[in-house]
């Protein structure tokens, strides 16, 4: 389970009674201390593997450079990638049949390119029995589960210089993200706002979203508006990325250089020990052994963590 999210659930006759989250994240801020900003943002784009250009995007308007032509293209591109490439290759379920592999290679080849949106509509329609099946055995797990609803609470623009101020109070905010009373999610349930959502509600949720990922870059090539992705304020960005809202807050010295730097990733709220994830799964009927441990995977996979999830099912005897 090395370099997973390790997912203890302690379990009673198949109900999940309490949940351990453990990361093995670690913060990598401290390497962008003493670049310029545009050392730095070369750096982001080569250190992280997933939504590099996010990552790369959110350090040029941390430290205030100019944006680049083609930014939301970008993100919009990175987004249908990732979403594209967890929801074939990370699905703890039936595996994709090697027809819909090379569809994902054609696709994922296209978006490196000039993306051609009439052709990355075609290969999500050719994947479209892969989801299908992916959305029925969700439906399955979720009438097994029966997921009690919960108040959804996101995490939205308002709530920005909130989690600048916290990331610049607490060094370790990062590691465990919460706002005052508040455990918030972001990504596509938040974008979507998807109230109350179970594991099929948030398949179909990902499945639109790559959909609406595609209309957004036909619009946008068209001359049509750009989405709004990123958020630019003083000495700190916020990008909404594949996963969520991105956050990177930087202080420069007198010099130009970076003297300090700060980041949170979707992830972390997510995934916070008490977050949405957690509250969701607790009380869930997740059954037992091999059932147990796919169910608490698939839901794990339904909120998008950027490191592969690993459930571990702990069976709790009796009083």
């Amino acid at each position: 389970m090395s370099g997973a999210l390790r997912i203890k659930v302690h379990a009673r006759d198949g109900l999940a009674v309490a949940v351990e989250i453990d990361s093995p994240r670690v913060d990598p801020s401290a390497v962008f201390i003493g670049r310029t900003p545009e050392e730095a943002a070369v750096l982001a784009s080569r250190l992280f593997s997933l939504c590099p250009s996010a990552q790369s995007i959110a350090t040029r308007a941390a430290t205030g450079l100019p944006s680049q032509p083609n930014e939301t293209l970008a993100l919009l591109c990175e987004k249908l990638t990732e979403l594209l490439r967890a929801s074939l290759l990370d699905w703890p379920g039936a595996a994709p049949a090697p027809d819909d592999i090379a569809t994902l290679r054609d696709a994922l080849s296209l978006l490196r390119r000039a993306p051609d949106a009439a052709a990355l509509r075609d290969a999500l329609a050719r994947l479209a029995p892969f989801f299908a099946c992916q959305h029925a055995e969700a439906a399955e797990d979720d009438d097994a589960m029966r997921l009690s609803p919960r108040r959804a609470d996101f995490l939205t623009p308002d709530d920005d210089v909130l989690v600048i101020d916290a990331l610049w109070s607490d060094r370790t905010f990062c590691r465990a993200p919460a706002l005052p009373g508040r455990r918030v999610e972001t990504g596509i349930a938040a974008r979507r706002g998807l109230a109350h959502g179970g594991l099929a509600a948030r398949v179909a949720a990902r499945q639109a979203e790559m959909l609406d990922a595609v209309a957004a870059m036909t619009n946008l090539c068209d001359g049509g508006a750009a989405p709004d992705l990123v958020s630019r304020g003083a000495g700190y960005a916020a990008v909404d990325s594949a996963r969520g809202r991105l956050y990177h807050a930087c202080k420069l010295d007198a010099s130009g250089r970076i003297s300090d730097y700060r980041m949170v990733a979707p992830t972390e709220w997510n995934f916070h020990p008490d977050g949405p994830f957690a509250r969701l799964i607790a009380g869930a009927r997740i059954g037992e052994g091999a059932d147990a441990k796919r169910r608490v995977e698939r839901l794990a996979f339904a909120f998008d963590p950027c490191i592969k999830a690993e459930a571990e099912i702990l069976e709790l005897a009796h009083a």
